[in-house]
């Protein structure tokens, strides 16, 4: 059999029994990582060091992608790269059976296989990154009006919480300088977006870098949206069993709303990691909404509850956005998910 050396940094069609393995483990380590949390007390949850297990929780995905990277690394080339099919006239190839020691043959690198790699282009990389800023920063803003028009979010444009908040680290009436004190938020909020990329990378690692094209290979973007979002949405149920994302709500429920919070997002997130070539605008984008979560504090009236099932980002409200979007990209499923830099082009 020959293969292609161009086609050796593509997409593996990775055995179904690996996929699983990924998948397992996963889900496995996160449960081992969040029970303790489960098995708290919500007096003991108070004091417990939450933000260390779901800190280690977050890189369970990356873990869980190496342990499959080195199960498919042992698989022979002809199972990872026999879909690529035969070598066409004048194409440059090796053969698989009697590869030279100058052109060896080799399964992907594991930056590769993560999506931590390629990182150029660097100009469109950081294109996309941008891009994933703002567009979920956008989603984050848009969410909250929206919500408020349909009643399950008490928006109030003039941010009396806020106002509260300022005036009491300026000492003094702070409605004068509410366009100051928003522009600088606004700047604290990227700024921490752009921070916290390398833990919210550790998931992208194992959803977006490792799983998502593997499943897109097999059954093409549409199922690769729904069972990427389904199997990361799961991952989540001791997050949700300890009261994380939607407190005081049933668990069955909390995992009802996050598997569809999984599919629609996820599904944006895939588009631009399939876009750029790598996990880091996917990631930038993770990271923002979790910096943009203030957001719906500011915006909401005082003394008003916030139901996140129905409002922000988290909530049905908020996912009309980023719903329409994901349902005209996977209507060109094809342009919008491409497999490869020259399907990019």
């Amino acid at each position: 059999m020959t293969v292609p050396a161009s086609a050796l940094t593509k997409t593996p069609r990775t055995p179904l029994v690996i996929l699983s393995t990924f998948v397992l483990v996963a889900l496995t380590l996160g449960w081992l990582i969040a029970l303790p949390m489960v098995l708290m007390s919500p007096e003991e949850r108070n004091s417990a060091p939450l933000g260390v297990y779901y800190n280690l929780f977050m890189l369970t995905p990356a873990l869980a992608a190496v342990t499959a990277y080195v199960l498919e690394r042992r698989q022979p080339l002809g199972v990872l790269y026999g879909h690529h099919g035969d070598v066409a006239p004048g194409e440059n190839a090796v053969s698989v059976e009697t590869a030279q020691p100058a052109r060896v043959l080799r399964p992907q690198s594991v930056t590769d296989a993560l999506g931590i790699t390629p990182l150029r282009p660097v100009r469109g990389l950081l294109s996309w990154s941008v891009l994933g800023l703002l567009l979920f920063f956008a989603f984050s803003f848009a969410a909250l009006p929206l919500g408020g028009a349909l009643g399950v979010y008490p928006f109030d444009p003039s941010m009396p919480i806020f106002v509260q908040d300022l005036s009491s680290r300026l000492g003094q009436d702070a409605t004068e300088f509410i366009a100051t004190g928003m522009l600088v938020e606004v700047g604290v909020i990227f700024s921490a977006a752009v921070l916290g990329v390398f833990l919210h990378a550790g998931i992208e690692m194992g959803w977006r870098g490792y799983l998502f094209p593997r499943l897109q290979l097999r059954w093409g973007p549409r199922a690769a949206v729904v069972l990427t979002g389904v199997v990361s949405g799961l991952w989540y149920a001791p997050l949700l069993a300890a009261g994380f994302f939607y407190d005081q709500t049933p668990v069955f429920q909390a995992l009802a709303l996050m598997l569809g919070y999984a599919i629609i997002i996820g599904g944006v997130l895939a588009w631009l990691r399939m876009q750029s070539g790598s996990i880091w605008p996917a990631a930038f984008a993770q990271s923002m909404i979790s910096a943009a979560a203030i957001l719906h504090f500011w915006f909401a009236s005082a003394g008003e509850m916030v139901d996140l099932r129905q409002a922000t980002l988290q909530g049905l409200s908020g996912w009309i956005l980023p719903g329409l979007l994901l349902l005209g990209l996977l209507i060109f499923a094809r342009r919008a998910f491409p497999q490869n830099s020259q399907e990019r082009r």
